[in-house]
C-alpha cells in the first residue's frame, strides 16, 4: 500500500496521500505507491484465486420501462474481453480540504487531506459500453436521455451504509469518447486490494467519489443512485448551512446537485530561488500540477497577490483526461519599499535575520475556457475546492 510514500490520515479507516508533493509530481505517471487510497469502508482482500474467479458484476435496470436488462458476467469473462487503455488522473473530491479550512478560516466536516490526493493512472479494462450494449443496451443516444448508469459494491459495509455506490449519466457511460472502464489494472499490474480488485469504475474527468472500487452491480435507471454517498454526501452546500443536521433538517442535500466532473484546478508543490546576478532581482521557479475534466489550456502564475500573471510552460500532459504538470519563472523587483515591508513585516512576526517572504499563486484555464476562480467559498464537507494554488516561501536577501 505505499506505507512509506503515504501518511495516513484516518484513525479508523485506510485513508492516506503521499507525503511529499515534490515526490509525487516527480512521476508523470503515478506510481501505485504514491497513488492515494480513500476508503468508505475496511479493505477486502480478495486476490485468492477462488475468491477471484467466482467474481460476477450483475447489469440490470430498465431502458424506456420496454426493455429490462438482466446480464451477469464473471471475473474471468471479462477480463478475457477486448480491453482498452485510459490514461487518467483520479482525484479526490475532498482534495485541498485543508487549504479550504485555512483559507476560509473555518472548519469543515471530513478529512483534512491536504493537496496530493490526485494520481495519474494508466487504467486497463473493458470499456463499460461495451458490456452495457452486451446487456442490451441501445446504441441510440436519444434512448440514454434521462438515464443513469448506478454502481454499487457490496463487498463490505460502509461506515454510513451498508454498500457504497455512485451514478453517472448513462450518456457519458455509452460514448466512445467517455472512455469509462470496467478496470482490473493499474499501470500495467493487477489491481491492488486498496485500490478495488478484482474490478473498480473508472470514469475518467470525473471526481473519484464515481469511480467504485469492487463494483459488483450495475443498474441503469432513471434515477441517481439511492446510496448514502450519492443522495447525502458529495455535494457543495451553501456557506449558510453550517451543519449536516441543518442540511438534513431543511433538505438541503435534494436542493443543490451532486458531484460529477471535475473542477479546473491548479496546485503549487515546489517554489525555489534561481540564481541572480542583479541584486534588485529576485528570481523564483515555481513548479505544480493542474486538472479539469478536458485538457489544460495553460497555467498561470503571479507574485503579487493576482495582480499580475505570468503564463507557465506545461512540461507533461498526454491525452484528454491527464494531469498536466507545469513549472514557471518569475523575477520579483527587489526595490527598497519592498524590500523594507518585507522585512518590517518578517521583524514583526519575529523572524531574525534578512529573509523576505513571497507567496506565488497559481491559476489554471482549460482547453473549455475555464479559468480557475482565485478564492473559493467555503462548504460544509470541504469538497471541490479550487481557489488558486498557494505556496509561500521564505528567502534570505
Amino acid at each position: 500500500m505505499g506505507v512509506k510514500e503515504l501518511i495516513n490520515l484516518d484513525k479508523k479507516l485506510y485513508n492516506a496521500e503521499p507525503r511529499s508533493l515534490v515526490e509525487l509530481t516527480n512521476h508523470p505517471i503515478t506510481p501505485w505507491r504514491l497513488v492515494y487510497a480513500r476508503n468508505h469502508s475496511d479493505i477486502k482482500d480478495l486476490r485468492t484465486d477462488t475468491v477471484a474467479e467466482d467474481y460476477t458484476v450483475k447489469i440490470d435496470g430498465e431502458i424506456e420501462d420496454t426493455k429490462s436488462l438482466d446480464l451477469t458476467l464473471t471475473f474471468g469473462q471479462l477480463r478475457d474481453m477486448p480491453r482498452k487503455q485510459v490514461l487518467a488522473v483520479l482525484v479526490c473530491a475532498g482534495n485541498r480540504r485543508a487549504k479550504m479550512a485555512e483559507k476560509t478560516g473555518r472548519d469543515v466536516d471530513g478529512i483534512k487531506w491536504s493537496e496530493g490526493t490526485a494520481a495519474n493512472v494508466l487504467w486497463s479494462g473493458v470499456p463499460l459500453r461495451d458490456v452495457l450494449l452486451q446487456a442490451g443496451v441501445p446504441d441510440d443516444s436519444a434512448s440514454w436521455q434521462g438515464l443513469h448508469a448506478c454502481f454499487a459494491s457490496y463487498v463490505a459495509p460502509c461506515d454510513k451504509d451498508t454498500w457504497y455506490g455512485g451514478s453517472i449519466p448513462l450518456e457519458k457511460a455509452m460514448r466512445d469518447d467517455g472512455d469509462v472502464l470496467l478496470a482490473h489494472e493499474m499501470n500495467g499490474e493487477p489491481l491492488t486490494p486498496d485500490h478495488g480488485f478484482p474490478l473498480r469504475i473508472v470514469v475518467p474527468g470525473y471526481s473519484g467519489m464515481r469511480w467504485v472500487k469492487w463494483v459488483d452491480r450495475i443498474t441503469i435507471s432513471k434515477e441517481e443512485s439511492p446510496n448514502f454517498f450519492q443522495q447525502r454526501d458529495y455535494r457543495i452546500l451553501p456557506d449558510h448551512v453550517t451543519s449536516v443536521q441543518k442540511a438534513n433538517d431543511e433538505g438541503w442535500w435534494s436542493k443543490v446537485p451532486s458531484m460529477g466532473n471535475l473542477p479546473c484546478n491548479s496546485i503549487v508543490t515546489k517554489v525555489k530561488r534561481l540564481p541572480s546576478s542583479c541584486p534588485d532581482e529576485l528570481p523564483l521557479q515555481a513548479r505544480g500540477y493542474a486538472y479539469s475534466d478536458c485538457p489544460i489550456d495553460h497555467v498561470e502564475i503571479s507574485v503579487d497577490a493576482g495582480v499580475t500573471w505570468k503564463q507557465c510552460k506545461v512540461t507533461y500532459q498526454d491525452g484528454p483526461w491527464s494531469w498536466a504538470l507545469w513549472e514557471g519563472d518569475v523575477d520579483l523587483a527587489m526595490d527598497e519599499e519592498n524590500l523594507n515591508v518585507a522585512l518590517l513585516a518578517h521583524n514583526l512576526a519575529g523572524g531574525h535575520g534578512r529573509k523576505f517572504k513571497v507567496n506565488v499563486l497559481s491559476r489554471a484555464t482549460d482547453s473549455a475556457g475555464r479559468v480557475q476562480d482565485v478564492t473559493y467559498p467555503w462548504n460544509l464537507r470541504g469538497v471541490g475546492y479550487c481557489g488558486a494554488g498557494e505556496f509561500t516561501i521564505e528567502v534570505p536577501v
